[in-house]
């Protein structure tokens, strides 16, 4: 289930917790648990939580949550290749 949860984040949409723990037909506490062991496990990272507005260049502007609550979960390199 970690890989389909990798999987989702890769295709690069945006995504609320409650969406994603409804693809997955699990609790948002389950969810959080499973983004938190993939960050442990260093296929995620948090993004940076300042912004310089560059948004053309930003690697990942197509899951930006900027002026949104929550956070912003990027894939690792290794992260990348597990959701491949």
């Amino acid at each position: 289930m970690l890989e389909e949860l990798l999987r989702l984040i890769a295709k690069g949409s945006v995504h609320s917790s409650k969406e994603l723990a409804n693809k997955l037909g699990i609790s948002e506490p389950l969810l959080d648990r499973m983004l938190e062991d993939l960050k442990r496990m260093g296929y995620l990272r948090l993004s940076s939580e300042s912004c310089s507005a560059k948004c053309e260049h930003c690697p990942i502007s197509a899951a930006c949550a900027v002026g949104h609550a929550g956070r912003v979960w990027v894939l690792t390199e290794a992260g990348r290749r597990m959701a491949d």
